[in-house]
């Protein structure tokens, strides 16, 4: 007990002197704590893409009232230990996503290399031959132009059959055009997959949207935080929390687009030398630098 008091006592005045023990006990208590993104392989779907566009106005976060802050935690006059919720507007972090649009966008069938919506389980294949060969063999017994013409007329392949339905749509850094259709997702494959064999071109289209992360706000955001990912597991966001009360240090926290459900973003104010001398600590211990990825992801 005595041992655990003097603990106590050094570890406050170490605080007390600019230095983050009790974060630095956590991360070596917690190695769950640190919890980068991983970038799992994808199918053919589009819901499989991580939509970072939406990063600063997730659809899960928009019935807030804060729409366009940061909210966390710093120096709140009146609260507990002076240390309470803290918010901060930050319309870059609003503006993170951009959209392209091309009204009259031109390609060949070999171009659209996934779907947002089909009858199969997208996300179990890799490429469209592989999903016709697998679930439609029938759509693909004759290579001929016959065959090809007889998939072509599906009515509901209505990036042909229809103006203004369907669309095409990229996300930037993944690179590929998925077809936003409402059906006729085997036929059109089946399409893709003769045309292939037959080297015949397929000319298509329609509406095209290219979704991108805007480069200067993510400078904007970036020239004032430094932002990591870590755990959003409620222990290890209590003890995250904890450390940062002992410490007095500021900082901000948001949730990350799906599939990213189990990580948070932790935003610290460079200008601030106690949320400084965190970031600090959470790079010397390899935490993921969230800034440099989604610059990264911005130039692909």
């Amino acid at each position: 007990m005595i041992k655990a008091a003097a603990q106590f006592v050094v570890g406050a005045i170490q605080e007390e002197f600019g230095h983050p023990s009790s974060l630095v006990k956590l991360i070596a208590n917690e190695p769950g704590l640190n919890k980068p993104l991983v970038e799992y392989e994808k199918g053919i779907s589009s819901e499989e893409v991580v939509k970072w566009h939406e990063f600063g106005n997730l659809s899960y976060e928009r019935s807030r009232p804060s729409k366009g802050s940061l909210n966390g935690f710093g120096y709140c006059l009146g609260a507990h230990r002076n240390y309470g919720g803290v918010s901060v507007r930050r319309d870059d972090l609003l503006n993170l996503g951009t959209t392209r649009e091309v009204e009259r966008w031109e390609c060949d069938i070999q171009d659209v290399a996934g779907f947002s919506a089909s009858k199969s389980e997208l996300h179990l294949f890799k490429s469209m031959d592989a999903m016709v060969e697998k679930n439609s063999k029938e759509m693909i017994d004759e290579i001929t132009p016959e065959k090809l013409a007889e998939n072509l007329a599906w009515d509901e392949i209505r990036i042909i059959s229809r103006v203004d339905h369907d669309f095409f749509q990229t996300f930037s850094w993944d690179g590929r055009v998925f077809l936003m259709n409402s059906g006729g997702s085997h036929h059109f494959a089946a399409s893709k997959y003769i045309a292939k064999r037959l080297n015949t071109e397929v000319p298509l289209s329609g509406r095209y949207r290219v979704h991108g992360i805007n480069r200067v706000a993510l400078e904007s955001l970036t020239r004032d935080f430094e932002i990591f990912v870590m755990s959003s597991h409620h222990t290890h966001q209590m003890g995250f929390h904890r450390a940062m009360q002992s410490f007095k240090a500021t900082y901000y926290w948001k949730n990350l687009p799906r599939p990213y459900t189990e990580q948070c973003a932790v935003f610290l104010p460079k200008a601030e030398r106690k949320s400084a001398k965190v970031a600090e600590i959470l790079h010397a211990s390899a935490f993921q630098d969230l800034g440099c990825y989604l610059k990264d992801i911005s130039t692909r």
